[in-house]
């Protein structure tokens, strides 16, 4: 009996070898666990844990490189560029629709209903949900700003991300990209 118990243990330490593909070793590693605990196995028990520790840490670790990285600093801020672009086709499209600025980004919604005028450089942690709107001010009837207040969340430090225009004197954009104090 206790032979043919062993035996039917060892098939399932097989699966064992899917449990350091994440998703997969979390499932794996469930019922792992679960097999451990109804055949009283400690091994089975310890592979399904680590299979649910494996993908755990493989998504938090994840989630802290995006967000402390260099790599991940630059693609946050290059999504930050690539949502200011949209926000300053919007609030221009908005001019020639309604022949003034906004007074607010709320305002795009009228123009473009997808519009993402959330800064995604202003998330405070890693399982943050909260974004605070990215920094527009009318100035007057014809002059705006636009940026995002950088990955220190100071507004006019040297980090601040800006719209990215080619031609600047192409066209008759509204934006005043200001000093850096």
């Amino acid at each position: 009996m206790i032979t043919t118990q062993k035996n039917i243990n060892k098939k399932y330490y097989w699966y064992g070898i899917l449990v350091i593909i994440p998703i997969v070793g979390l499932i794996t590693g469930i019922l792992l666990f679960r097999k451990g605990i109804i055949l009283k196995d400690r091994i089975l028990y310890f592979i399904g844990a680590l299979g649910i520790l494996i993908t755990v840490a493989f998504f938090v670790g994840g989630l802290y490189y995006s967000k402390y990285s260099d790599v991940g600093k630059r693609q946050r801020v290059e999504l930050a560029q690539y949502s200011l672009n949209q926000v300053l086709r919007d609030v221009e499209f908005f001019k020639l629709q309604y022949g003034h600025y906004p007074d607010s980004l709320q305002e795009l919604k009228f123009v473009d209903i997808t519009v993402f005028i959330m800064d995604p450089l202003s998330q405070k942690g890693i399982f943050s949900r909260k974004l605070d709107y990215l920094n527009y001010k009318k100035i007057d009837s014809s002059h705006y700003t636009l940026f995002s207040a950088g990955l220190d969340q100071i507004p006019h430090s040297k980090d601040d991300v800006y719209p990215f225009i080619p031609n600047p004197g192409a066209g008759k954009s509204g934006l005043v990209i200001e000093a850096m104090h």
